[in-house]
Parts: C-alpha cells; structure tokens; sequence
C-alpha cells in the first residue's frame, strides 16, 4: 500500500516524465515487432539496441560511432544500402558503390535535394516562415523552363530557378571564380606580408595562421573588405557558429538548443544589418558595377542582394541567404582542407621540397614592378600538387549526401519507401579499400602520389622521361567531396582554385620548418594530428591538433 502511493505521489509531481515512461513501456514492444519485421525486398537494416533510439542518439550526437558501425555493417552484408530510423518518423537508406552514387545524382529518378535545403535553409541560416515559404511553395523546378504541370508560375515566383541562375552565372561560371581567385590572390599575399616581416622566422601554427588570413583574406574576395571593418570581430563568430552549426541542421527545438541558436542569430543579424546599413547609406545596388568592389565584394554577393530585396526577403533571410552562406561556405569547407594540405607538404621535406619546384614553375614575374604572382592555369594544371589536393579532400570530407525519394524507387531490387531519405557518407565511399587501397598505401592514410600516373615521354634532347600526370580514371564516381546533381556546390571552382593557390603561395614564398604538435590549449602533443572526430559528417574535418611551423618569408 505504501509502495503504491508513493508511486502516485511520484507520477503527480512528475506528469511529463511519468507520461514518457507510459508512452515507451506501451509503444516500445510494437515498434520493435514492426522493426524486426522482415522482406526480400527490404535493404537491410543497421541494428539497434533499442529500435529507434541507438541509431538516431549515435547519429545526432557522435557521427563517428555512427559512420564506424555503419561501414562495418555494410562489409557484413555485401549488399552496398542499409536502413535506420531517425526517430519513427524518418527513415534513411545508406547507399554506397560508384552505381547507388550515380543514381543519388540522377536528375531522371523520383529523389529530390529540396528537403535538405528547407532544412539548411530553416534551421541552419534560421530564415522566418514568410521567407522559407517563398520556396516551399515553388514546385517549378531550377531549369529555365518551369517543370510540366507549372508552366504558368509568374517568374517573379520561381525562387529555385533563379537562385540556380544567380550561383551558375556569377559563382560556378569558370570567369566569375577565376576573378574571384585572382583577387584572393592579391588578398592573401597582403595577409602574409603584413603578418611576416622579410627574412625574419616567426613560429606560428598553421591553423591559427589560415582560421585568420586566409578567412580574412576569403571574407573580403567574396563580400568586401567593408563588413571586416563594421564588425572587426568578424572572423571570431564566424569559427564560433562553425562550432555549433552542424547540431543545428536536424532544428532540435530551442529549450534544448539555446546557446547553439543564439550565436546563429547573432552571427546571421550581424550580416544582415550590415546590408540593411548599406543599402540606407545610398548604395546603387541596381546600378553596374566593376567585377570586384569593397562594399560588396563580388558580383555573386550583389546579384544575390538585388534578387532578394527585389522580391521582398527579410533582413534575416538576406543576412543569413547571403552573407553567413557565402562567409560559412567559403571558410568553414575550404580552410581545414588547406590546413591539411600544407601539413601533409610540411611534415615531409622530400614532398615540401617536390611540391615547391613544381610551384616554382608558375611563378611570373612583372617586368615593370618586380611583383610575383602565381600564374592560376600553369597552377591548376600541376600533377602533384592536383594530387595532394584530391587526397586532402578525399580523407578529410566528411559529408553525408542527402535526397529525399519523392515516390517509390527500386534501387538494385530494394524497394525504398516514398517520404524516406537516401544519403551517400564520403566517409564510407572515400575510404573504400576495393577503390583507393593500393598494397603498400592503404586508403585510411595518405599518399600524396595515389593520384599520379607516369608515362614515358621523349624531351627535347631525345631521352626518354618517366613524365608524371594527373588521374582519377576509374574513380570519379566514387569521390563527392561537392555532392553531385543539380544541387552540386556552386562555390567548388573557386574553393578548389583557393585551396591550391593557399598551398602553392605559402610553398612559394617561405621557407618552413616544423617545430612542434601542440594540443589545442597550447601544451605539447605526443602525436601528430589526426580528424577531429567532432566534425564528423559536418563537412570538411579539421585537425586536432596545430603545427606549429618556422615561417621565413622569401619574398
């Protein structure tokens, strides 16, 4: 009797947590039958101590035991798809192979990127419901001609097709991102001469010397050096929101949530103030303008204002469509990938040294001013340093690729449920031994040659050569570092263009030695760095650790 009203007493003066323990003790046994249910035609399913809730509580808080699991799953099973819960409500179909890759990106299937963006769109850059309702209710498509059924949509409504025209023309466009790159060039080298005085060595770590310069350096190619000296702070939140931004995508509600989604806010009202304050101050945004301007940086950032003051987005959707993507997109992806970059080159003096003569050769000369500048084409195309770049991303890209199937699908005979999602892991397919491994270079390490085939070749002299070239033959569709499809990074010519300008420049222009790993409060390492597991499937991953580097600028 007792016992009983003391269990009275408890569910009285805990009714929430006495309704949840209801609701799991009810519910739990039949989720669990429906879970263990089985058909032929069903993808296999990655097990789950307790049915909707191992999976989804590995997923959103440690990608890295999620995405172990789940490769070793998948060796299991041989079958290259598996399925799990996100909570009940949301089911995912973990695909890999080159074939489930391309049917990911084919635009002809029933599988749609739109999700994801609403997701991106909401809960990342916290856009108001007016604004997200712009695109929810546009089902035209992004081509030029609206999809059948939506011919009549007014084309001041057809928010996803002129989004798409804005990134193609002004980011994706190879003329736009080879400026853009000529700029940052210019940018960077200004960095680096301010930081490093002539001959003089100076210890720095090179991540904290690339989260600053080449962030600054980045901000004021693609937005103006402007909204750097309005918020001098700038560079700080920005590596402040990209701590907190992969928790946010999945939009857990505020109570649980509220610091991550203060500094969003902060970081995204900051940006769009900075608009609104321009665009008070008399800017001409409808007139024409050079390629390249200090207010607004790129032709790409002030396409993007006009569009979206034009049809009347908020200031929030500005700030956070605008200013927070690009600064975001071009940081947060582009900079751990060059840390990682320049520490596999430093850390070995025999490929520090390779990579220098062949950054050498594209080095020009003005005639007039003795000024050196990096010829970007002779750049792109050097074999070794294409290599390492591939590498770089290949390893440390973290990325789960998501398309929701908009009607039934058979993949490979597995029929996959309407209304679920499929996701390609760059993790899983990057590190696959049947693709990448090679007998004495496993695909878990790197090998700044893996993408490097030789020929003979006769030179001028008559001898023969061995002649590196550059080669992902076979491999193309296993490496998605920019997703794929119609929804593919826009920015990807101009970040790849910037991360191998970063190496190249710094390889060109300094000599460096390694001086120590420190841990990230300053203390010594007894290890090299590694991924930081934090930022598994957030994209590019940044190392744990900082080289500490002796910089002596050459010129």
């Amino acid at each position: 009797m007792a016992t009983t009203v003391a269990i009275n007493e408890w569910i009285t003066e805990r009714p929430y947590t006495a309704a949840i323990i209801l609701v799991t003790v009810i519910i739990l046994p039949v989720l669990t039958i429906l879970h263990n249910q089985d058909d032929e035609t069903a993808a296999p399913k990655l097990p789950s101590t307790i049915p909707y809730v191992t999976n989804t509580y590995h997923y959103m808080t440690n990608m890295r035991t999620f995405l172990d699991r789940s490769r070793a799953h998948l060796a299991r099973t041989s079958k290259n798809i598996l399925s799990f819960h996100l909570t009940p409500l949301i089911k995912v179909y973990l695909i890999t192979s080159p074939r489930h890759i391309q049917a990911l990106f084919r635009p002809s299937l029933p599988i749609s990127s739109d999700k994801f963006f609403h997701m991106i769109y909401e809960n990342l850059w916290g856009a108001p419901l007016p604004d997200r309702e712009k695109f929810l209710n546009d089902k035209s498509g992004r081509g030029k001609v609206p999809l059948p059924g939506y011919e009549n949509t007014p084309p001041d409504q057809r928010y996803f097709a002129a989004l798409h025209a804005i990134f193609h023309d002004h980011l994706a466009a190879t003329a736009k991102a080879n400026m853009l790159s000529e700029k940052y060039q210019e940018f960077f080298g200004e960095e680096l001469e301010g930081r490093f005085p002539l001959g003089k060595p100076v210890v720095e770590g090179v991540i904290h010397l690339l989260n600053t310069h080449m962030a600054n350096a980045a901000i004021a190619t693609v937005a103006g050096k402007g909204i750097m000296n309005r918020w001098p702070k700038l560079v700080d939140w920005l590596w402040e929101f990209d701590k907190v931004a992969a928790g946010l995508v999945w939009g857990l509600p505020r109570w649980l949530n509220r610091s991550a989604l203060q500094t969003r806010d902060s970081f995204r009202d900051a940006c769009g103030q900075y608009v609104e304050e321009v665009l008070a101050s008399g800017y001409d945004l409808e007139g024409e303008q050079a390629g390249w301007e200090p207010i607004l940086g790129s032709s790409f950032q002030r396409e993007m204002v006009r569009w979206m003051k034009r049809t009347g987005f908020s200031k929030e959707a500005i700030g956070g469509s605008i200013m927070v993507t690009m600064l975001f997109g071009t940081n947060a992806n582009s900079i751990p990938v060059a840390t990682w970059c320049l520490i596999e080159v430093i850390k070995d003096k025999s490929l520090l040294e390779a990579v220098r003569e062949e950054v050498m050769t594209t080095v020009e000369t003005d005639a007039g001013t003795g000024a050196r500048t990096i010829n970007l084409q002779r750049l792109l195309a050097l074999p070794l340093l294409q290599s390492i770049y591939v590498e770089c991303m290949r390893l440390h890209v973290s990325m789960n690729v998501t398309r929701e199937v908009t009607a039934p699908l058979d993949l490979s005979g597995f029929k996959l449920e309407k209304g679920s999602l499929m996701q390609a892991a760059t993790e899983i397919s990057h590190l696959d031994e049947g693709v990448w491994g090679d007998k004495e270079h496993p695909a878990s390490e790197f090998w700044a040659e893996r993408h490097i085939r030789y020929t003979e070749e006769t030179d001028e002299k008559g001898q023969l050569r061995r002649v590196p070239h550059f080669s992902m033959a076979g491999r193309q569709n296993d490496w998605f570092p920019y997703g794929g499809g119609v929804s593919i990074c826009p920015g990807r010519h101009f970040a790849k263009q910037e991360i191998m300008l970063t190496t190249a420049i710094i390889v060109a222009r300094f000599d460096l030695e390694l001086v120590e790993w420190v841990n990230k409060d300053g203390s010594s390492s007894s290890r090299p760095a590694k991924n930081d597991d934090k930022y598994a499937g957030a994209a590019s991953v940044p190392p744990d650790r900082e080289m500490k580097v002796r910089f002596t600028r050459r010129w």
